[in-house]
């Protein structure tokens, strides 16, 4: 018979190695090691609290080579079995919350996260400066960015393979660090795990295009790493970085992606780097700088196709593709569009998948394939409205209606004013929920205004003057930028300093509120008199997108 004891050593040894491996970059080496860990640990009931560390470590390196679903399931029942250690539960409860957030899963994510920052926070010796409570999320739009446009995640937290008071918050993919806990040594791994609580939590703002709240916390996690372990700012500067790229905000979003890589690379942290490439290359592509984008995607996927790094492989993969389709190479494009969506789809990242199917629209449509460009805006359309991500939804039916005028039938113009219209009211009404003036000028500038240029082209094309004529009024009648540059700060500069080249909301911000409802001018004979302009395209923009485009106040145009 086995002796349980020499057992329990070779589980220690196996899961030490793998946690090693992974923290070295090879995921799939470190899964390897952790499933003969598990095979050796499951026969021995003695063992069981050692077995379900190792399969905590299983799910994660699972999760972390792109399988979600598989994830998802190990880690639930984890958290359901009576016999799991509490100590674990803060580790677990970040690597599911990842997984789910692949998924779609975004309010579930959002409470695991939750539960973990009250766990870790109730851990700690002395609260923790600047990290405040974990507000819950309530936000009505939730749209999760494509490939390419993915927020940072915050880790993949390993246990280590004794029995540690608290689980290793050091082997984090998010916030890594030096080693496993130390069962005997100080609640240091509590303020990690809430580090790493906190840079995920912020994520899960930015995919959900929560400005205001994504502003709060990113601050919070970049205040809360510095003061703790300025080695591991990386991942939050990322964080910071994503969020002026996805709200249009281009040379603080470089300043902080170029800091955000040097801040990996100095750690040695070869997939937050691969991460940052693959941002950076977002950026040079949306501004024009091809040519620096595709050394940066090469770069990226030297690091994340050997590590089995699944999904930002296929984000990889896709930016290029769209390289390749702006250079008119569409074979290549849809070949890469199509090694994208296989890896996207066995790693169960819905929403990612989604906006993949929006590229490959545009690839079929140039293909003269519309039937099939149709069928893929459909679906992605469709799939962001089950997930509730208004804004994404918005974007999409925005691109169908620049197909639709690229295609030149005059028959289909005015189905792509009835997308493109409430599509565009919609996208730029997104400003008016931002905390500061610069954001939303640069919102307005880089975001809405090409959205609107779609539309007034649309309208003059199909000869709709009276639309032509409200889309002005109601455009004119909007809120004033309000924008804070000569103000100074009423103390100094903020925590952060020149965070997002603004000050940082509340400082010293403006607020406004949504524009009224504009009442048109009545004619001679009282006609038009209480009616508002673009009514019923403001009625279908909050219907479709679930996204509040105007005021209930109104005010008369004359």
């Amino acid at each position: 018979m086995t002796d349980p004891f020499a057992v329990s050593v070779t589980v220690a040894e196996l899961a030490d190695a793998g946690i090693e491996e992974f923290r070295r970059g090879a995921p799939q080496a470190a899964h390897d090691l952790f499933e003969r860990a598990a095979r050796a640990a499951e026969p021995h009931p003695e063992l069981a609290g050692q077995y379900l560390q190792v399969l905590v470590n299983l799910a994660t390196t699972s999760a972390h080579l792109g399988d979600h679903p598989a994830a998802i399931a190990a880690l639930r029942q984890i958290l359901d079995a009576p016999d799991t250690d509490p100590a674990l539960r803060p580790a677990i409860l970040i690597n599911f919350s990842q997984s789910l957030l692949e998924t779609g899963a975004y309010e579930e994510a959002e409470a695991a996260l939750t539960e973990c920052h009250a766990l870790a926070t109730a851990a700690l010796p002395h609260p923790l400066p600047g990290a405040g409570p974990a507000a819950v999320h309530t936000a009505t739009t939730a749209p999760l960015p494509g490939p390419g446009d993915r927020g940072t995640a915050a880790g993949d937290t390993l246990a280590a393979a004794g029995s540690p008071g608290w689980p290793d918050a050091a082997a984090t993919y998010g916030v890594p660090g030096a080693g496993p806990a130390d069962p005997d040594g100080p609640p240091s791994d509590a303020a990690e795990l809430l580090m790493a609580c906190l840079v995920a939590l912020s994520t899960v703002a930015i995919q959900r295009e929560d400005w205001p709240r994504a502003e709060r916390l990113t601050a919070e996690a970049l205040e809360v790493v510095t003061r703790i372990r300025p080695d591991l700012v990386g991942r939050p500067l990322m964080n910071v970085a994503a969020l002026a790229l996805a709200t249009g905000r281009y040379e603080p979003a470089e300043d902080f992606a170029e800091a955000a890589l040097a801040a990996c690379e100095a750690g040695r942290e070869p997939a937050g780097a691969a991460s940052v490439r693959l941002m950076l290359a977002q950026l040079y592509t949306a501004t024009g700088r091809a040519e620096q984008a595709e050394p940066l995607l090469h770069a990226a996927l030297a690091h994340t196709e050997p590590a089995g790094l699944t999904v930002e492989t296929a984000v990889g993969w896709e930016q290029l593709g769209l390289l390749a389709a702006s250079r008119g190479e569409l074979d290549e494009a849809e070949a890469l569009y199509g090694r994208a969506q296989t890896l996207l789809r066995r790693a169960g990242a819905t929403p990612t998948e989604a906006a993949l199917a929006v590229r490959r629209a545009e690839i079929a449509h140039l293909a003269g394939r519309p039937a099939e460009a149709e069928e893929l805006l459909t679906h992605a359309a469709d799939t962001f409205a089950a997930l509730g991500l208004g804004l994404r939804r918005a974007q999409t039916h925005l691109a169908h209606a620049a197909l639709l005028e690229r295609g030149g039938d005059p028959g289909q113009l005015a189905r792509a004013l009835d997308l493109a219209v409430p599509a565009a009211l919609a996208i730029d009404a997104v400003r008016y929920g931002m905390a500061a003036g610069q954001q939303r000028d640069r919102w307005r500038r880089n975001v809405a205004e090409p959205a609107l240029q779609l539309v007034f082209r649309l309208a003059a094309r199909a000869g709709e003057a009276l639309l032509v004529a409200h889309l002005i009024e109601v455009q004119c009648a909007t809120t004033p930028i309000l924008r804070e540059d000569a103000v100074p700060p009423p103390d100094g500069p903020g925590p952060l300093g020149s965070y997002l080249d603004e000050p940082p909301p509340p400082a010293h911000a403006f607020t406004v509120a949504p524009p009224p409802r504009l009442l048109l001018t009545p004619d001679g004979d009282g006609d038009g008199d209480g009616a508002v302009a673009l009514a019923d395209r403001i009625a279908l923009a909050e219907q479709r997108y679930g996204l509040p485009v105007r005021d209930t106040r109104t005010v008369p145009s004359w």
